[in-house]
C-alpha cells in the first residue's frame, strides 16, 4: 500500500476525466479509458494490491488487462525508458555469488548479458522480455512500485532466492533495481549471515549499485525482517 502514490493517481484520473468531458472526439475516449485505468491502479495502492494490475504468474498479463490498462501501460513504458536513458549506472550488478540485482531487461540486454537459470521479477506494472521468462526457474512475485512486500512474501522470496542461488546465478529484479529487488536482496544478505544488521544490508547494496534507496516502508519492512531473524535465532 502507498497513499502518496494512491493520491497520484488519483489527480491522474481526474485530469482524464475532465479531458474526457470537455474534449473533443476521440480525445473523450482516450481520457475515458484513463482515467478508467488511473482510478483502478489508485484502488490497487490504496490497499487493493498488485492484482489488479493483471499480471500472470508466468511474468505475462492477462488479456483484460491490456484492454482496460492500455493507458497506464503506456505511461509506465515511457517512465521505464526515460530512466533508462537517463540512468548513468549499469543495468545490473552481482550483489553475492550466484546474485545479481538489476532492473528490467530488454530482450537485446537480457540476451547479451546471456541469462540466469533463475529468475525473480518483481515489478508489478511491467512485464519481462521473452527470454528472461524462458529460464528454467523464472518466477514472478508482482509488487507495487514504492511498496513493500508482507512479511511472509519477503521469506517467500528471500526462501527461492537462498534454493536456487545454491545451484546457480539468481537475477533478481523490479523495474530499476532501486527498491523492491534491492530489498529482498538486502534481506537475502541477512538470511545468509553476509550482513549482520539492516544497515550494513543496505550499505553493502548501495556500495555496488549507487542509486539503491529504500523508503521508509521498505526499511521497516527490512527492520522487521532482521529483527524477526534475531528473535528466531537460538539462544547461547
Amino acid at each position: 500500500m502507498s497513499v502518496g502514490y494512491g493520491l497520484v493517481f488519483v489527480v491522474l484520473a481526474a485530469g482524464a476525466a475532465t479531458v474526457a468531458v470537455a474534449a473533443p472526439w476521440p480525445a473523450t475516449l482516450a481520457g475515458g479509458a484513463s482515467a478508467v485505468s488511473f482510478v483502478i491502479v489508485a484502488v490497487a495502492y490504496f490497499g487493493a494490491g498488485p492484482r489488479l494490475l493483471g499480471k500472470r504468474a508466468d511474468g505475462r498479463r492477462f488479456v483484460w488487462a491490456w484492454v482496460i490498462h492500455g493507458p497506464y501501460i503506456a505511461l509506465t513504458a515511457l517512465s521505464y525508458r526515460l530512466a533508462v536513458w537517463g540512468a548513468r549506472e549499469g543495468a545490473f550488478v552481482q550483489i553475492a555469488p550466484n546474485v545479481f540485482l538489476g532492473r528490467r531487461l530488454t530482450e537485446r540486454e537480457a540476451r547479451r548479458a546471456g541469462g540466469w537459470p533463475a529468475v525473480l521479477d518483481l515489478a508489478g506494472e511491467l512485464t519481462d522480455p521473452p527470454f528472461l521468462r524462458a529460464a528454467p526457474h523464472y518466477r514472478s512475485l508482482p509488487l507495487l512500485d514504492a511498496t513493500a512486500p508482507t512479511q511472509d512474501l519477503l521469506r517467500e522470496s528471500v526462501g527461492w532466492v537462498k534454493d536456487r542461488a545454491a545451484h546457480g546465478p539468481v537475477y533478481v529484479h523490479c523495474a530499476l533495481g532501486h527498491g523492491r529487488s534491492a530489498l529482498v536482496v538486502a534481506a537475502y544478505l541477512l538470511a545468509t549471515g553476509t550482513a549482520t544488521d539492516a544497515k550494513s544490508a543496505v550499505t553493502h547494496v548501495r556500495g555496488l549499485r549507487p542509486a539503491v534507496r529504500l523508503n521508509r516502508a521498505q526499511r521497516a519492512a527490512l527492520d522487521r525482517f532482521a529483527g524477526g531473524r534475531a528473535t528466531s535465532a537460538p539462544s547461547a
